[in-house]
């Protein structure tokens, strides 16, 4: 039986009706400057397909505001085998 090790990612999307474009923000896990390009949050998410990752599903809402719109991205891949097992 395949064992699966998850993790998640929100990604907040700040829509500025004064500004007319949308500004987006993701605090990655290790790093201490949040992406907050389109682009750097895509290419976030490439590296986690380059490491294995797959796209499980999304989740998406806003705030009562509707300024910012958050999506939590599910990810998976195949856990690595146990060292207890690798010895067996």
């Amino acid at each position: 039986m395949t064992k699966w090790e998850y993790k998640f990612l929100q990604i907040d999307i700040n829509l500025s009706p004064i500004l007319k474009m949308a500004r987006w923000g993701v605090q990655v896990p290790g790093e201490k400057k949040p992406r907050d390009t389109m682009e750097g949050v895509e290419a976030y998410v490439n590296d986690l397909g380059k490491e294995g990752w797959e796209l499980v599903t999304a989740v998406n809402g806003s705030e009562h505001s509707g300024i910012i719109t958050r999506a939590v991205l599910f990810f998976k891949r195949p856990a690595a085998p146990s060292a207890e097992k690798a010895g067996e």
